[in-house]
């Protein structure tokens, strides 16, 4: 019995000496997890309980024009909220001013603040994005200053209304070079333009404020407390200029407009020798400060439609397409056949090869047949052809046989060697995102058929960026330069973190050829009086293209209008690309639709960069005069003052002094107008309609105005071209005095030039 109970003691001895192993096994294998393994996570835990930490938000860099402009920067708004907590406890006997303060000052709805003022947590947002102007006074009208000995109820503060400060990316001029600034993601962070590219830089590193806290949360003595300032992001300058941004943005809204283009239309301003974008536009854009609305009203009525008809689900992918749309850089995102701009390419090529000379003749029928089995391929005139041209004359003809005898001459191996040398196999390197690849037909693949239609400009697929930097080469002195748009990278104490400069990729045709071609385009502008991008006074050279859209649905009657001209035609310094997109209102030659967006721009465009117009003797006698002011003299001698200026009067009235005057004083117009002259006070002035004179001539046109007692004023640098005809006064049909001057467009709609 006695041994049976010691062994029961043994054991249990053993059992509870097991135990204890076991335990304290354990215990140190959880110390050491604790204190090794996973230290850092168990320190994080007490760091959360013995330290807080505030974040100081950086500010993001701004960007700017060239000529300083802000172009976008962060501004500090104010989110509004209510705490419902605090609210019952504390402020709910001033449950009515608070709803009316809010209500007025925030024009929100005065139900949905009351709801959110007995809602079960400590947070409502009211409004976000309030400017700090309207904070202060909502909290002055909340707590206003009373004297002293003021005793009453509302006196006490109100505690449970707050505005959060926080950071908001602001664009000045809203839709301005939209699809090259970009805008941001909703968390901050750059998604598109330059916000993206740049997003790096851009964007700043919070500070923090680290404080100790005991077991209340309370802050426990300062020398615990460890502060880390924000850095603010560094800013870019780019080469963007504002004030030419907005005249090509200006010019090309126009032409999408008037031609109802229904893929939207594009434009470049870029430095000829140095690669500087100085403007690029896209329309139609979007609103860099309301990104998600749908700029486009047709769009936005579209999209109506769909949600009416289709439903919800339709509506969403719509609109989600809609946005891709907006937000997209034609310019660099999207790819077109440049048609018969890219003959500047082939034929300097050719000329550069010796495989052609400028005496050279090319015999154009209308047609031509370039292998068995295919079909003729046509060129544009629909009159029997150009006949017997040279290569000036085929230039000006924008002759496409011509041009498929030129590539046959230059040869498919040498042709996609220059295709290759001019930069279109490749991204340009811009810097900016999503530019696209070209879409090209290699030397292995090219055939007899793919070497003539490339030739012209309709078999290969190029962004309007990879055209006009190909573009500058030509004319440039061969140089291929790199595209960019940002100048310099600057931190927020204004040292200079980057700088960019020019970049040569390589010269591609010699400066000889580059000479030839420059003198070329300038006769492709000048010769037969004028082509649509003609500007009086100025040495403009270029080239007109239209292409058909031929690898879609339709295509053939899809087309893509374009025009490249460069100033000074002798010594090039700024290059210009303009393209519409699916122009329907009955006009797509690229010298029709898109010489007027490149003259129309650099007719304001040139004066303002300093380059000013230069006149023959001839131009000068052919100017527009300027309306001098005559009203309170003498009749006669105000009629002799303006016939020697070359202007017509009318008299009205049997006065000896001229009262007023139609047009007014410092008004231009051409010599051979009316100037309306009343003696007489209190004469009633006349009013009459003026006609619509699309389609007329200049000759038509001014008599049809003359009739009704108007002034002609033509634009256009093709007006006194024979073929030249009127696309339409912009104040037609509406009613106006007698003598007023009727400003009107002139051009020739074909593919010359």
């Amino acid at each position: 019995m006695e041994k049976s109970t010691q062994k029961m003691r043994f054991r249990l001895l053993c059992a509870v000496f097991l135990v204890m192993i076991l335990v304290a096994g354990y215990v140190s294998f959880v110390m050491y997890r604790v204190a090794v393994t996973e230290s850092d996570k168990y320190q994080a835990l007490a760091n959360s309980q013995q330290f807080k930490t505030m974040t100081i938000a950086a500010n993001r860099g701004s960007i700017y024009d060239s000529t300083g402009q802000v172009l976008a920067q962060s501004v500090t708004v104010y989110t509004v909220f209510v705490d419902p907590k605090t609210f019952r406890e504390r402020d709910k006997a001033r449950e009515n001013d608070i709803v009316t303060v809010l209500t007025n000052l925030l024009d929100v709805d005065g139900d949905e603040i009351r709801e959110k003022l007995y809602k079960d947590n400590s947070y409502q947002v009211i409004k976000k994005d309030v400017d700090k102007v309207t904070v202060e006074t909502m909290m002055e009208q909340l707590n206003p200053t009373y004297p002293d000995d003021y005793e009453g109820e509302e006196k006490k503060a109100i505690t449970s209304v707050g505005a959060a400060p926080t950071a908001k990316r602001y664009y000045p001029h809203n839709d301005l070079a939209a699809s090259v600034i970009g805008h941001l993601h909703y968390d901050g962070y750059g998604i598109l333009g330059l916000e993206s590219y740049y997003d790096d830089y851009l964007t700043g590193v919070d500070g923090k404020i680290i404080t100790a806290v005991d077991a209340h949360n309370r802050e426990i003595q300062y020398k615990y407390k460890q502060s880390y300032d924000a850095q603010d992001g560094d800013s870019i300058y780019t080469n963007l200029d504002s004030t030419i941004q907005y005249y090509t943005e200006k010019a090309l809204k126009q032409a999408v407009d008037d031609n109802n283009a229904k893929n939207r239309g594009c434009a470049i301003v870029m430095e000829c020798k140095t690669g500087k974008i100085l403007a690029m536009a896209t329309e139609n854009g979007y609103d860099l400060n309301d990104p998600a609305a749908i700029f486009d009203e047709k769009t936005e009525k579209n999209l109506e439609q769909i949600l009416q008809e289709q439903g919800e689900e339709a509506y969403e992918a719509a609109r989600s397409d809609a946005w891709n749309k907006q937000w997209r850089n034609k310019a660099i995102s999207e790819l077109y056949y440049p048609g018969s701009v890219f003959k500047v390419v082939t034929g300097s090529a050719a000329l550069e090869e010796q495989a052609i000379s400028l005496e050279d003749k090319y015999y154009c029928s209308g047609s031509v047949v370039v292998a068995k089995g295919v079909a003729p391929i046509h060129c544009w005139t629909t009159h029997g052809g150009h006949g017997e041209q040279n290569f000036v004359q085929a230039m000006t003809n924008s002759c496409n046989p011509a041009f498929i005898a030129i590539g046959q001459a230059l040869g498919a191996k040498a042709f996609t060697d220059y295709f290759k040398a001019f930069g279109l196999t490749e991204k340009t390197g811009i810097d900016l995102p999503a530019e696209s690849d070209s879409i090209y037909v290699p030397y292995s693949r090219m055939s007899l058929v793919d070497l003539s239609v490339s030739a012209f400009g309709q078999a290969n697929k190029i962004t309007p960026l990879q055209m006009i930097t190909a573009y500058a080469a030509v004319v440039n002195g061969g140089y291929l330069v790199t595209p960019y748009i940002v100048n310099k990278i600057v931190d927020s104490d204004g040292n200079i973190v980057k700088e960019f400069e020019p970049t040569i990729k390589r010269q591609v045709i010699s400066e000889e050829t580059s000479a030839t071609m420059r003198d070329v385009l300038y006769k492709v502008v000048t010769e037969n009086s004028g082509s649509n991008v003609y500007i009086e006074g100025y040495n403009i050279g270029g080239k007109s293209g239209t292409s058909q859209k031929l690898d879609e649905p339709g295509g053939a009657e899809k087309y893509v209008s374009s025009y490249c001209a460069f100033y000074p035609a002798d010594d090039p310094e700024i290059i210009m690309l303009a393209m519409v997109d699916e122009p329907t209102n009955g006009k797509y030659y690229g010298s029709a639709v898109a010489a007027p967006v490149v003259a129309q721009t650099l007719t304001e465009v040139l004066p303002y960069l300093g380059y000013y117009a230069e006149y023959s003797e001839e131009d000068i006698s052919n100017l527009d005069v300027t309306v001098p002011g005559v009203s309170g003299a003498n009749i006669d001698s105000a009629k002799a003052t303006l016939e020697e200026l070359g202007l017509e009067t009318d008299v009205i009235g049997s006065g000896e002094t001229v009262i007023r005057q139609v047009p007014a004083e410092s008004s231009a117009m051409p010599k051979g107008c009316s100037v309306i002259l009343y003696t007489e006070e209190n004469t009633e002035p006349e009013y009459v309609t003026v006609p619509d004179i699309s389609g007329m001539s200049l000759e038509s046109a001014e008599k049809a105005l003359s009739r009704k007692g108007l002034n002609l004023k033509p634009l256009g640098g093709a007006a006194k071209k024979s073929g030249a005809r009127c696309s339409g006064a912009s104040i037609s049909g509406q009613q106006v005095e007698v003598g007023t001057i009727v400003e009107a467009y002139f051009l020739v709609n074909d593919e010359t030039g």
